[in-house]
């Protein structure tokens, strides 16, 4: 009986260990190495891959996480795995897919969102003002200025959104933080 009892602590990690080799075993099987160019461009591919995001990987995460990351297609699939390892409902075969759809979509040539002439226009309507220059060269690289034109934060909002971005690995240097979050409080904010 006291067999039993020692090997009942064990359960757990003898699971956490099956799941891994799982895991590892889906990724030798569908091929860990990067598809190549004609696989990341296929729009069938991408349009599925686009549709198996939308299912499994929207429902934990919105996707302003997705749109201001600009990854490669190894850079992809890391977190691809990395999703797929904390339960993710991908299955395997939608794997490449999703990341061909992403790396397609969100690689590092990707354009940004907004774009359009319609955006540097209103870049260009923006007050010249300090903080300007920094908020077009690193907000608009990732939103549409829309969003931005339309967020209307309090000063204290802005700062939490200009750290966070900065977390998420916006090129803003400390100083240049504090002139954007005075600039878009300034005029986008909640007066």
């Amino acid at each position: 009986m006291r067999t039993y009892v020692s090997l009942g602590r064990f359960v757990p990690l003898i699971v956490l260990v099956i799941l891994v080799l799982f895991v590892v075993v889906q990724q030798v099987a569908v091929g860990r190495g990067s598809p190549g160019p004609a696989v990341q461009s296929d729009p069938a591919l991408v349009d599925q891959g686009r549709e198996a995001f939308g299912s499994a990987c929207v429902q934990c995460h919105g996707l302003n996480r997705t749109t201001i990351q600009r990854k490669s297609a190894e850079g992809w699939r890391g977190t691809v795995y990395s999703m797929i390892s904390r339960g993710s409902p991908l299955m395997p075969d939608e794997i490449e897919s999703v990341i061909a759809y992403l790396a397609a979509t969100y690689g590092p040539d990707a354009a940004p969102p907004g774009g359009s002439e319609e955006s540097s226009s209103q870049n260009s309507a923006l007050p010249d003002e300090p903080g300007r220059e920094i908020l077009v060269r690193s907000c608009v690289q990732c939103h549409a200025m829309e969003m931005i034109l339309e967020a209307k934060k309090s000063e204290a909002e802005w700062k939490q959104t200009v750290d966070r971005m900065a977390g998420y690995g916006a090129n803003v240097s400390p100083e240049e933080q504090d002139l954007v979050v005075k600039y878009a409080s300034a005029h986008f904010g909640t007066q």
